[in-house]
């Protein structure tokens, strides 16, 4: 006979619903775990939409574990964690950090356009008899923000360097005159966890976002530690629910003040112990670039050469460009597109005099920008990338190509080559550099491409690095 669902299950439901998992894959670890097909359609609201012997169990297993008994991370290696542009709370009770503009403007506009179109009252995990505890609304963004919401969600994620399947789906909390949530932790207690477990265990990172600035009032104060902060447009505030041994931290107890003038828009997105993946993969997966220090708000900035230096490497290689020869780069970066035994680039070498004169204008003006003294490591010759070539996405060597710049020399082209390049919050960019024009970019830290195949006869560059002094790779 089969089973009826209980508690413990459908909470895990509800979780991996709202985590946005797939409902087929849900619904065969339920079928699996012997459970009545009429009742896990009734509690999933979802009619498979293959036939049952083509239903495949995302955990690759014949049978699953309950919730509760689900193997799961018990300690987070703190030392894994690096937030770009983060700010440490000096506290030895929390392990708290906050992100000035992780958000711009028109990206803040955008979640609060979507809160306010889904938004409904806010629940709890468990039952509160104060019914004036919690009075915001709530909006699951995971459902109704479509590709631009995945792409923000995708960014928090990348900035705390957890796999986003360490995560729940991502909420938006809005709070309007009067409205509260009382102080709170984010863990759950011991009475919540079996409940709302599902398979991933207890709560560790909250990432919250402002989303605009509160006329009056909407503070999160931390009462334990003595910290109020405001709400500030862009503003992400993170902080561990836990102890460095896995335990609930009770200083991470928090509250958000009742909105006096205006209103106040927030999103969360809460990471777990466990994985909803299996098998689970590592919790940290960020490339060793990653932890290279960013020296710039931003890791980039589109100037133009001094015009003396600019004409003479024009001329030079106009000079010079006859005697290019085939280039080789290390990593398989630069590729055609065009067919194979096609060249993707050449190079023409500079004079050790040019080259000397690239360093010496270069920099003093690399290290205004970056606030580093600098020591220069590589400059390259004139690379011309040829018809076809593609500059596949990637990262610079994070031991010398620290501090670098690209000066476009010359090209011929039936339209922009884009160079896309993330700044320091993950975010992409799209930028066009004209003959004379040049970027000042964090090489190392941040991941660049021309992934469209060059539309044109030619495109003519040239790339120096530098490193700050002292600058030692993490290894």
């Amino acid at each position: 006979m089969a089973k009826t669902l209980n508690a413990d299950w459908i909470g895990w439901i509800r979780t991996n619903v709202e985590a946005g998992r797939d409902k087929d894959g849900i619904f065969k670890i339920l079928l699996d775990e012997g459970y009545a097909y009429q009742d896990i359609q009734t509690h999933l609201q979802h009619e498979p939409s293959v036939a049952l012997d083509q239903l495949v169990n995302p955990l690759g297993e014949p049978k699953t574990k309950a919730p509760a008994q689900t193997q799961q991370v018990k300690h987070i290696d703190r030392s894994k964690i690096f937030i770009p542009n983060a700010s440490r709370i000096d506290s030895d009770l929390i392990e708290l950090y906050t992100i000035e503009q992780f958000f711009n403007a028109a990206e803040c506009q955008l979640v609060i356009d979507l809160i306010r179109s889904q938004k409904l009252p806010s629940g709890l995990s468990s039952y509160e008899p104060d019914a004036s505890f919690r009075t915001s609304s709530t909006c699951d963004l995971s459902r109704v923000g479509g590709a631009e919401m995945r792409a923000l969600d995708g960014r928090i994620c990348q900035m705390i360097g957890i796999d986003p399947s360490y995560s729940e789906s991502i909420q938006g909390q809005y709070y309007d005159i009067g409205q509260q949530f009382k102080a709170h932790t984010d863990y759950f207690e011991p009475a919540e966890i079996r409940q709302h477990d599902g398979g991933m265990g207890q709560r560790t990172y909250t990432f919250m976002i402002y989303l605009n600035d509160v006329e009056e009032g909407g503070e999160t104060a931390f009462p334990r530690l003595g910290l109020t902060l405001t709400p500030k447009a862009g503003l992400a505030v993170v902080w561990n629910s836990l102890n460095p041994d896995g335990s609930t931290n009770i200083n991470s107890l928090h509250q958000a003040c009742p909105v006096i003038k205006g209103y106040k828009a927030v999103i969360t997105k809460w990471f777990r112990a466990g994985s909803a993946r299996r098998p689970a993969p590592p919790m940290f997966g960020r490339e060793i670039n990653e932890y290279i220090p960013n020296y710039t708000r931003v890791g980039f900035q589109k100037s133009r050469l001094p015009d003396s230096l600019y004409q003479k490497i024009l001329q030079f290689y106009r000079d010079n460009r006859g005697s290019q020869s085939d280039e080789f780069v290390d990593g398989g970066y630069i590729v055609s597109a065009g067919g194979q035994g096609q060249v993707s680039s050449t190079l023409v070498d500079l004079t050790p005099a040019l080259r000397e004169e690239i360093h010496d204008v270069m920099k003093p003006l690399l290290e205004v920008w970056s606030g580093q003294t600098l020591e220069p490591t590589y400059v390259y010759g004139i690379r011309i990338y040829q018809k076809h070539a593609v500059l596949k996405s990637h990262r610079d060597r994070y031991d010398t190509h620290i501090i670098s710049a690209i000066i476009n020399v010359d090209q011929l082209v039936n339209h922009d080559w884009l160079l896309l390049i993330d700044d320091n919050d993950y975010r992409e960019h799209h930028l066009v550099l004209k003959p004379g024009d040049m970027v000042f970019y964090e090489g190392g830290r941040l991941r660049h491409g021309r992934p469209e195949p060059l539309n044109g006869s030619f495109f003519a560059n040239i790339f120096c690095h530098f490193k700050p002094v002292g600058y030692a790779p993490e290894v």
